[in-house]
């Protein structure tokens, strides 16, 4: 559930993302050694890649976005970071999960409890539900629950 600043900042750069034809992956609002960080990951529909020149144009205009509109959403002092979500990119909402699949790619898959004996797992996800997916693995299929998965990144060979 994203709270209230995350809340804020998707409604005010949406028009942006859309006006820029770009994905919105990710956002974030967190806390990490001591300062704030507003973490927004932006990506390329069609799983096209997204360039630097895409992510300093679209860095400028949310910059002077946020230093301008009032009331400020975040008023106490913060380090903006925007960045693509990477090739192994975290795949944490379901759409994500879509995604994965669209483009073929094969997952990692890290489960809170073991299933069938392990925690980690790869392969190919084969169908989606509301509720989760279906891996197809080497040697068979798994059925998960997206409550089950601790952290889910796209397999990505160099």
């Amino acid at each position: 559930m994203a709270n209230k600043v995350e809340q804020k900042i998707t409604v005010l750069i949406t028009p942006i993302v859309e006006k820029r034809d770009k994905l919105l992956w990710d956002l974030s609002y967190t806390r990490e050694g001591g300062q704030k960080v507003l973490r927004i990951l932006l990506d390329k529909p069609n799983h096209e890649s997204i360039t630097m020149t895409d992510l300093t144009d679209f860095t400028q205009e949310v910059n002077e976005l946020l230093d301008t509109t009032d009331p400020d959403p975040i008023p106490e002092p913060y380090l903006l970071d925007i960045s693509s979500p990477g090739a192994d990119r975290p795949l944490i909402k379901p759409w994500h999960f879509k995604w994965a699949q669209e483009s073929e790619e094969e997952v990692l898959i890290s489960l809170f409890v073991a299933k069938n004996g392990q925690k980690k797992w790869q392969g190919n996800i084969s169908s989606l539900t509301d509720d989760g997916l279906v891996l197809a693995t080497e040697a068979d299929e798994l059925v998960l629950n997206f409550d089950e998965i601790a952290k889910a990144v796209l397999n990505i060979q160099f």
